[in-house]
């Protein structure tokens, strides 16, 4: 196993590129909360969070109000992509232009049947309480259906027709969970095979991976995989799930409560979740990953798994072969830092030599020379606030990026000082950045930005030695110094 890392250019970031992108703002108003947060437009197209940061997306910003989008999947022909989140529907964009085609409903869980009379009709009773699970959204091969895990126990299905437009189907119910305090379950990622015949759906609450006949939701098989299985890849006749929680627990296993009466192996002098890993289902082994084993990416020839392992800021990488790891890569700028990244999810481009991923709380997209053994973080991409799914898209010899931003860029535009009191983090405002991926000479520049926004300069002063004589405050400026706490 390798560790991978390039140190990035740091010249001119911190505090003095922080100045530098403060001077040139206009002056514009900054709304407080009650607690004194501060969220504001600074100018155009540079946004100040309430956890200082700042957001300076690249690219084109599409904004998703009441939604925050979770899931994003690109229709085989990459005409259209989709994504869902907080919100009871299915939104339908242009790839190209960003442009908001559609707002689908999704379907009632009361129709279950494949094959209705007319499939034209519209839904006469959409879902009004449904929406997507963590994760889950997946276009099948032909590109004729989408599949969407609804967190309350189904999967929505939706079929696209010759001209583009997407219809709400049916829904397939999924079999009881067999965790202690829910009987409902949360499906999360999906993977259909080839020929279009078998969904796959990992079933986060039961810790197992079910395959599903495509045309009539009948329960083929089940397997036993590890603890919150997450995210489903499909690699030749073998199943890769990444679990959060990592393998089940045996009896020697120090166990803590994962959710809903579900135990996971711990730390045994932290007591926390101490491990995530990858289940390969045809051998019946599991690999242990990084923590918090998240999205997966399968490489275009099929060779590698890239997993993003969230709890522990690095991708492990999965010879498909040997199914072994060759290589776990670092997605912050040095395993030193301070501040984390929690790689979430991850793309490759068309030629397998450059892997995308987002990287949550550093509101930034990384970018990895991919070369397995041997591969580099060589830099980053600013976006919106908590990326968390991310897709490629090529035309004209081009990779376009389409990126969903969680929190898009803040919820400042539905809050106003004089009735601060109905306003709430529930008032979600998510979005989808459209970019362009940048090349070698761009993007030292944009990871200097995405570093200053970070305050990433601030995080390296605060590894210096501590200074004598300083009051305590309640979070101290360096390691080592007085805390009011």
């Amino acid at each position: 196993m390798r560790t991978s890392f390039r140190p990035l250019q740091r010249a001119g970031f911190g505090l003095a590129a922080l100045a530098i992108i403060l001077s040139g703002c206009q002056t514009s108003q900054r709304t407080s909360g009650a607690a004194g947060d501060v969220f504001s437009q600074v100018s155009t197209n540079v946004y100040f969070t309430p956890v200082n940061q700042l957001l300076t997306p690249a690219g084109l910003q599409i904004e998703l109000p009441g939604l925050r989008p979770q899931a994003l999947a690109l229709s085989p022909d990459e005409k259209i992509f989709v994504t869902a989140g907080k919100t009871h529907e299915l939104v339908v964009l242009d790839p190209r232009t960003g442009k908001i085609l559609q707002q689908v409903p999704l379907p009632s869980d009361k129709d279950t049947d494949p094959a209705p009379p007319d499939v034209n009709a519209p839904i006469l009773q959409p879902d009004k309480e449904g929406q997507v699970s963590y994760t889950g959204l997946v276009f099948s091969p032909d590109g004729e259906r989408i599949y969407l895990s609804n967190v309350r126990g189904s999967i929505k299905v939706f079929g696209v027709e010759a001209n583009g437009k997407v219809i709400g189907l049916f829904s397939i119910s999924l079999p009881p969970a067999t965790a202690p305090s829910r009987k409902i379950e949360i499906p999360a990622g999906l993977a259909v095979s080839r020929d279009g015949k078998r969904l796959y759906v990992a079933l986060n609450l039961s810790n197992k991976l079910a395959e599903l006949d495509t045309n009539d939701g009948r329960v083929l098989r089940i397997w036993d995989v590890g603890v919150a299985p997450f995210d489903v890849a499909l690699v030749g006749n073998k199943i890769y799930v990444s679990n959060w929680g990592g393998r089940q627990p045996d009896a020697q296993s120090v166990t803590g409560p994962a959710g809903r009466g579900v135990k996971v192996r711990v730390d045994p002098v932290r007591y926390i979740a101490n491990e995530g890993s990858v289940s390969v289902v045809d051998l019946k082994s599991e690999i242990v990953t990084g923590l918090h084993a998240s999205a997966l990416a399968v490489s275009p020839n099929q060779r590698w798994l890239a997993v993003a392992n969230a709890g522990s800021d690095t991708l492990s990488v999965i010879d498909t072969r040997a199914d072994k790891i060759v290589e776990t890569i670092w997605t912050r700028q040095s395993p030193a830092d301070l501040f984390g990244a929690q790689p979430n999810a991850l793309a490759f481009d068309q030629s397998g030599k450059k892997l995308f991923v987002c990287n949550g709380s550093q509101n930034a997209v990384a970018v990895v020379d991919f070369n397995p053994g041997k591969s580099e973080l060589c830099g980053l991409i600013p976006v919106g606030w908590f990326p968390g799914a991310i897709a490629t898209t090529h035309h004209k010899q081009r990779t376009t990026l389409l990126v969903a931003n969680i929190k898009g860029l803040g919820s400042n535009k539905s809050l106003n000082p004089e009735r601060n009191k109905g306003s709430s983090s529930l008032q979600y405002r998510g979005g989808i950045s459209v970019l362009v991926a940048p090349g070698e000479k761009e993007l030292p520049q944009l990871t200097q930005i995405a570093l200053a926004n970070m305050r990433h300069g601030l995080l390296q002063e605060a590894k210096l030695p501590a200074r004598a004589g300083q009051p305590a405050r309640p979070v101290p400026e360096r390691v080592g110094e007085p805390s009011v706490f």
